[in-house]
């Protein structure tokens, strides 16, 4: 498993000050996301556009908790029509996700979206330059050029020198159009006066280039004291964007995807339906058309037990746990609709379980001859009836909790989900002597320990507790969104923090 070592050992990219010198060894790490192309599905198959908001979402995600740029550049080419009617709520709905962003955002028009001034009534108009942690970025919005190229007029390329004046940091010039040296890429499109451009640029000591438009994009070019940066679209399986990073002058460009490494046969153990009162966006119809494209080799439904026989109230208001199912009534009971749900989706990359609920006796939350129909079973523990949000966790509740965790074990489940979420949902951190004493009760009875980074971060110890007692693994997006879906980059992350740099195969529970 040479491939996964090699993934592991890129690392996890830490967390840097926002307020950098640009003279120290403290690297600016920029995200570039291109062409988005959301709109209607439409005649190039291999263009995404109506899965745009989820794709985003999930770029999101994994810019906030495990990449962490300091700044991140939109290119242009949002939408796929600018001109449909809907685009502006299009536009809208994608901000809505940027504002996400835990970091300063740059966007600018493609030759897909609006014109800049239809644009910029949804999206913050950018001024000369933006300068984020000591770096300026201008960017550009060009007139376009027969061939899907453009040009730069004179009164634009004044800007370089606006940008420059009083400043000897790093420029960064952002465009939509493709800007390279003529002849350096195979790249049908560019500038029709790169050349003029270019000179603008070296007499400015401009630093970086970034374009979209190409979607396939370039290797990255180095022309003087230029590097020249093409992104391929985000639009487009395995799903790809960029983070370069700037330091001391040296510029690197490292590709990350959306999608998981097919080769890697990974399988999510632990996904949601439209039947989840959790649920976001989720249905069993657009889980399974996704989680191809997303890299996976297959995936298990798993619902919520206590969702499917109890009301919302019962469920949220933690009655069930206190009742079991003696308090569950028939005008609750939805487990008919999921198992109609198994009889028609089922199949030997769909799997159809359960995420069991027990109650505070630690009696399992769904009844034997429905139990039957499953093969596949999550155990949680979504509430303890001493952990509360006034006082750290006792010993009494620490007690409970490894008492619970055995008795739902003894219960033959194959796995257990999330094992300390509970803790982080009570606002406190997970008590770590709980680590090694859970690790051995799960090799005691054979049962895996879930990785699930949904509204949690996984202990690192545990897992090395994990591993060092030989605990077998699963990976669980525990999606409540389509953006969740079988995202591993934080799981494989884990596992290197952890120490782990193997066969995934030896560690992971078998599908």
């Amino acid at each position: 498993m040479v491939f996964l070592r090699n993934l592991l050992r890129q690392g996890n990219p830490r967390l840097h000050t926002k307020t950098i010198d640009r003279h120290c060894d403290t690297p600016m790490k920029i995200a570039l996301l291109a062409d988005l192309h959301y709109g209607e599905k439409g005649p190039l198959p291999q263009r995404r556009c109506e899965i745009a908001p989820t794709l985003l979402k999930r770029a999101v995600a994994r810019l906030n908790r495990l990449i962490q740029p300091d700044v991140v550049l939109l290119p242009g080419d949002l939408l796929n029509d600018g001109d449909a009617t809907d685009a502006p709520d299009r536009l809208a709905e994608l901000r809505t996700i940027l504002e996400k962003l835990v970091c300063p955002y740059l966007v600018i028009p493609g030759n897909h979206d609006n014109a800049a001034d239809d644009f910029y009534r949804v999206f913050d108009r950018p001024g000369e330059f933006m300068e984020i942690a000591g770096v300026r970025f201008v960017s550009f919005v060009d007139p376009e050029e027969p061939g899907y190229n453009a040009r730069r007029e004179a009164v634009q390329l004044e800007r370089f020198h606006l940008a420059r004046r009083g400043f000897d940091g790093p420029i960064v010039a952002v465009q939509h159009t493709c800007l390279f040296p003529p002849g350096t890429t195979d790249a049908p499109y560019n500038y029709t006066n790169a050349p003029e451009i270019i000179a603008a640029m070296r007499a400015a000591g401009i630093a970086l280039s970034v374009s979209g438009h190409y979607h396939k994009g370039t290797e990255t070019i180095r022309d003087g004291d230029i590097t020249f940066v093409n992104a391929p679209a985000l639009c487009e399986i395995p799903f790809p964007f960029l983070v370069i990073t700037m330091v001391n002058g040296r510029i690197e460009t490292r590709r990350h995807e959306l999608s998981m490494p097919r080769e890697m046969q990974l399988f999510d153990g632990h996904v949601h339906t439209q039947l989840a009162y959790c649920n976001d966006n989720m249905t069993v119809k657009s889980a399974i058309e996704l989680a191809e494209d997303f890299g996976l080799a297959g995936f298990a439904f798993t619902e919520h037990s206590g969702q499917l026989y109890f009301s919302p109230e019962e469920f949220w208001g933690k009655t069930c746990y206190q009742t079991g199912l003696n308090g569950a009534t028939s005008q609750n009971n939805r487990i008919l609709d999921y198992l109609a749900m198994k009889q028609q989706y089922e199949r030997d990359s769909v799997r159809f379980g359960l995420e069991a609920d027990f109650d505070y006796q630690g009696n399992i939350l769904i009844p034997p001859e429905d139990r039957a129909q499953f093969d596949y079973i999550l155990g949680a523990v979504h509430s303890l009836p001493s952990l509360t949000k006034d006082a750290p966790p006792m010993r009494e509740t620490l007690d409970t909790f490894l008492v619970l965790v055995e008795k739902m074990l003894s219960q033959e489940i194959d796995v257990l989900a999330h094992p300390f979420r509970i803790f982080r949902r009570g606002g406190w951190d997970t008590p770590e002597e709980l680590f090694a004493a859970t690790a051995q009760l799960l090799r005691k009875y054979g049962v895996a320990s879930e990785i699930n980074f949904h509204t949690n971060e996984p202990p690192v110890e545990f897992v090395r507790q994990c591993l060092k007692y030989d605990v077998k693994l699963s990976f669980g997006s525990d999606s409540h969104d389509l953006s969740e879906l079988g995202d591993f980059s934080y799981h494989l992350n884990l596992l290197k923090q952890a120490g782990f740099d193997g066969d995934l195969t030896d560690v992971l529970l078998p599908r």
